[in-house]
């Protein structure tokens, strides 16, 4: 019922704010969405815009699911879920996000081929 509802929709605003501050390595402006949505986009560095190959490389080498921006009409982009996972794994999954993003605008991964 509503008391459900209630408490999913209150988990959800502090697994959002976990997953904001895991994109904070991409800088100011570069994550949008997230308003009455389960999910977050957020901009690549130009130096790393091949989405698909940050994300295959943030899944293989920081543990991360991530789906690329193209796949969803957003090239250069990702598109980042925080709704899938318990709250203490979503802790975890994004302090492996923050360490790989921060990573890839150091310039050690998803770099254009």
């Amino acid at each position: 019922g509503r008391g459900w509802v209630s408490q999913r929709v209150a988990g959800l605003a502090e697994q959002k704010a976990l997953v904001l501050a895991a994109l904070a390595p991409l800088g100011d402006g570069a994550v949008q969405g997230g308003s009455g949505a389960i999910y977050l986009v957020a901009r690549l560095p130009p130096h790393a815009a091949d989405d698909v190959a940050a994300v295959r490389t943030l899944a293989e080498e920081h543990g991360v699911a991530l789906i690329p921006g193209s796949a969803c009409g957003a090239p250069g982009h990702i598109r980042v879920c925080y709704a899938n996972l318990p709250l203490e794994q979503t802790r975890e999954a994004a302090a492996r996000l923050r360490r790989g993003l921060q990573a890839l605008v150091d310039g050690g991964a998803g770099r254009r081929a």
